[in-house]
């Protein structure tokens, strides 16, 4: 389907910090702010503080001045199920049945009590027979609803949900039909490097293929700078920010290999997850962008690409060239690529 861009407020958030971005008809960012968070105001999906919350939401509306109002939620976390399924060509009810059925080994609880959402990727030949690939996603109605209800006294009332890995691909579709030599066939990879997780997210021609959570996050880094080191967590974070530790030598011997062991084993994760999007898509990933406040960390773009041989950019590049005349620090544009993208809708 055509994804249009919409004159809307987005909010994404995550679990040291919340993103609220507002565009134009033209694509055009008139408005954002990055507010960071209390921490364990939010532990992946789950709302531990609704008051810390919503006085976070308050304060990040105002620096931003946006005024009270309609907007988009993007969610991302573990507790979001996506999955693929090869079904027959049937009406929309009785498709609806059968995703319910396939759905109902994988929830935990009833699937009344949870938002299913479906969307026709293709039509593909199964055994002669002509089948539909449909992508569905679940979200327990609690999150859902708990996220509104918080927007709502921050004065943002959602009108969209929508989740990270649909929303990037609708930017990657995006961009492909403003720009022919951005190629999306085969595999393109986005890794968010966040607070508590990295999620990789492989596209196939464009369409969410999988993503998997792997257990490296910025924290994780920080903690082990601090470790080997000496040095207080604030200082360490700081030093994750302003010095290359992957690619210039630096005195302290231990603490380079520690840094690097760490990265190291991340992309070993990464590695896996290609050999296996190879396997079943009979594709290689051929382009990796990164997202996330880990992204900006110094080196990673040449080390990553060199080691997995492949061209990396930050998640800046995903952001339309025909804006790119505008004010927006592209760089910090890695942090707010989910509240961008979550302002497409497919007609």
């Amino acid at each position: 389907m055509p994804v249009k861009q919409m004159a809307t407020v987005a909010v994404d958030i995550g679990h040291s910090s919340l993103k609220l971005i507002q565009t134009g008809v033209d694509g055009r960012i008139q408005k954002f702010v990055v507010h960071r968070i209390p921490e364990g105001c939010v532990d992946d999906l789950n709302i531990v503080s609704e008051d810390a919350l919503i006085k976070s939401l308050k304060t990040a509306r105002q620096k931003a001045r946006l005024n009270p109002g309609k907007c988009f939620l993007v969610l991302s976390g573990t507790d979001i199920l996506i999955r693929h399924f090869t079904l027959p060509i049937l009406s929309e009810d009785e498709l609806y049945r059968n995703i319910l059925n396939e759905m109902t080994g994988y929830l935990p609880v009833d699937p009344e009590k949870y938002y299913i959402d479906y969307k026709i990727v293709e039509k593909v030949k199964e055994d002669n027979a002509e089948m539909y690939n449909v992508l569905v996603t679940t979200v327990h109605k609690r999150i859902v609803n708990r996220y509104k209800s918080v927007l709502g006294k921050a004065g943002l009332r959602v009108t969209v949900v929508d989740t990270g890995e649909n929303a990037r691909e609708k930017l990657l579709k995006h961009l492909a039909a403003q720009d022919k030599s951005f190629n999306i066939c085969g595999g393109i990879c986005i890794l968010d490097l966040g607070t508590k997780f990295t999620r990789a997210s492989i596209y196939h021609n464009g369409n969410y293929f999988i993503s998997n959570v792997i257990k490296k996050s910025g924290q994780q880094l920080t903690e082990v700078i601090a470790r080997n080191s000496g040095k207080d967590i604030l200082s360490s974070e700081t030093m994750k920010r302003e010095i290359d530790f992957l690619n210039q030598p630096h005195p302290n011997a231990e603490l380079k290999s520690a840094v690097t062991y760490e990265i190291d084993s991340l992309l070993y994760e990464i590695a896996r997850l290609f050999d296996y999007y190879r396997n079943r898509a009979k594709s290689a990933v051929h382009t990796v962008f990164l997202s996330g406040g880990g992204a900006l960390m110094p080196g990673l773009v040449e080390y990553v690409g060199r080691h997995l041989g492949l061209p990396v950019y930050l998640s800046s590049m995903l952001l339309p060239a025909a804006r790119s005349a505008n004010t927006v620090d592209h760089r910090g544009f890695t942090l707010l690529l989910n509240a961008y993208a979550a302002t497409l809708r497919e007609e």
